[in-house]
């Protein structure tokens, strides 16, 4: 890392270390019955060493009362996500909301900004961290996973449940799935308590996976926060809480518009 990097690092939370490359390649994949955008963003920062640099140094990662993320977390300085979302001002509105003059086209607001490293065993799994999750009903906000580990780690998996067919989740939907997923994984784990809850990480009893994004270090992948989706966690690749040697993820939330603003889904 040269001087100036440094000098910006050491500047403040404002300092230029989130710069973003002019033309990043990218790919939108359409996923599931449901064909929801999945944007995939590879090459993201000129810079991504500088986000491991402040995952290195500063607060410590720590758990997060009440978030069911299997693992650690760092506040990230909101100046990221500020810069990752007006930089890709143009690709996101056109993935999920409307493409056009800034104008006359929706806001795009950051709501949250963090650092993310996988850390807890399998042994020690919830029930609910061992199946695909949502992170909210509505449908105009965006989760962001940005990948400063390499492939090893494991990228992430979207889902199907298998006996409701739902691949997202609503306001209405969530009234039938959350009891039933329950049950359906009581009786999982009475059939085979033995084998314990482990990371989903593809086709199981009880949910089909419809696409998967490969971890790649400085890759980003956006979607609608309420897709049933999971990381891949490879356990074989070790839970580090060291930055360096872990699967450490950057991870926004932002949302377009106004709450209810964008098209519902088909049923």
């Amino acid at each position: 890392m040269n001087a100036a990097l440094d000098a910006a690092l050491d500047a403040g939370p404002m300092a230029p270390i989130f710069a973003l490359r002019p033309s990043p390649v990218h790919q939108v994949l359409l996923v599931g019955a449901e064909r929801e955008p999945v944007l995939v963003v590879d090459d993201l920062l000129l810079d991504p060493e500088a986000i491991v640099r402040w995952a290195e140094t500063g607060a410590a990662f720590q758990r997060r009362e009440g978030d069911f993320y299997p693992g650690v977390r760092k506040p990230l300085d909101m100046a990221y996500a500020s810069a990752l979302h007006m930089h890709l001002r143009k690709l996101l509105l056109a993935t999920f909301g409307a493409a056009g003059d800034a104008a006359s086209t929706p806001p795009i607001t950051p709501l949250s900004c963090v650092l993310s490293l996988a850390t807890t065993p399998q042994e020690a799994l919830r029930p609910i961290q061992s199946v695909p999750h949502f992170d909210s009903v509505e449908r105009n906000r965006i989760a962001s996973v940005h990948y400063l580990c390499d492939q090893r780690f494991g990228g992430t998996s979207f889902y199907r449940h298998r006996s409701t067919g739902f691949e997202s989740m609503d306001a209405q939907r969530i009234v039938d799935y959350a009891p039933c997923l329950k049950q359906e994984v009581m009786r999982e784990a009475k059939r085979d308590p033995a084998r314990g809850f482990t990371y989903i990480r593809g086709d199981t009893a009880l949910f089909e996976r419809t696409a998967r994004v490969d971890a790649k270090f400085n890759r980003a992948v956006f979607y609608r926060s309420s897709l049933l989706h999971s990381g891949d966690i490879a356990v074989d690749a070790g839970l580090s809480s060291e930055p360096r040697r872990g699967r450490l993820t950057a991870n926004t939330l932002l949302e377009i518009g106004a709450a209810g603003s964008l098209a519902q889904p088909a049923p």
